[in-house]
C-alpha cells in the first residue's frame, strides 16, 4: 500500500478486531448507544502520519452493522487509537468505502 492510498477491503484479521474490542466504548459514546456486540467483519486502511482504519463492524445478532473510522497514531506518539467517524444504518451488503 502506498503513503496516502487506501487498501483494498480485506476480511478483518486479529488486530482489527483487537482494535475494535478498544475501542467499542468510544464508538458506543460516539453513537449515543450501546451495542448488542460489535464485531469487526472487514477493513481497508490508509497510511497517514499514523494509520486510518475504516472498518466495518457488526452491531447486533440480525444485518446492523456501522462503518467506524479509526486512526492509530505513529508508534513514537504512542500508537493512540481514536474514533474519527462512523457511518450508522448499515447492513452486510453495504460497501465499505474510504469516509
Amino acid at each position: 500500500m502506498k503513503c496516502g492510498g487506501s487498501s483494498e477491503v480485506k476480511p478483518a484479521d486479529a488486530e482489527v478486531k483487537e482494535i475494535c474490542q478498544k475501542i467499542k466504548g468510544a464508538a458506543e459514546t460516539h453513537a449515543a448507544k450501546k451495542f448488542e456486540c460489535f464485531e469487526a467483519v472487514e477493513y481497508c486502511s490508509q497510511m497517514v502520519a499514523g494509520t486510518n482504519y475504516f472498518v466495518k463492524v457488526k452491531v447486533d445478532n440480525g444485518d446492523s452493522h456501522v462503518h467506524v473510522r479509526v486512526f492509530k497514531s505513529l508508534p513514537h506518539a504512542g500508537a493512540e487509537l481514536s474514533v474519527h467517524s462512523m457511518q450508522h444504518e448499515k447492513t452486510s451488503a453495504c460497501p465499505l468505502e474510504y469516509f
